[in-house]
């Protein structure tokens, strides 16, 4: 009885984890998200992916990263951001503790020439 216990309040603690990892690579997304919104303004430079630097938010470890292409769509320029967060924590892969969530996001904007005007 006591090995049952044991392995349910494991697997509740990981549930748990599960959940928070989930939340801060959301918030890692989200935040990415902003960055590259913010500067959505007529003649303003277009965003440029910065490079993947780890952080610590919450408890985890927040790797938080995009890639971006351009598309000519009837003489507008649509990028097109692919946001990759990923969040873990508890120690290495294969570990009782370990826990991580990644979270994709897309985001495309729209102009009218590079750097130029919005669509």
């Amino acid at each position: 009885m006591m090995h049952f216990s044991t392995t349910q309040h494991i697997t509740g603690l990981q549930d748990l984890q599960g959940s928070r990892a989930l939340a801060a690579a959301r918030t890692g997304s989200d935040w990415m998200v902003a960055s590259i919104m913010a500067g959505e303004s007529d003649n303003a430079p277009q965003y440029a992916c910065p490079a993947v630097t780890p952080f610590t938010f919450g408890g985890f470890t927040l790797t938080v990263g995009c890639t971006h292409s351009i598309h000519n769509e009837e003489g507008r320029r649509i990028r097109v951001y692919v946001i990759t967060a990923t969040a873990s924590t508890g120690g290495a892969v294969g570990s009782l503790s370990y826990v991580e969530r990644r979270v994709d996001t897309v985001v495309a904007t729209c102009r009218l020439s590079d750097n130029g005007l919005l669509c």
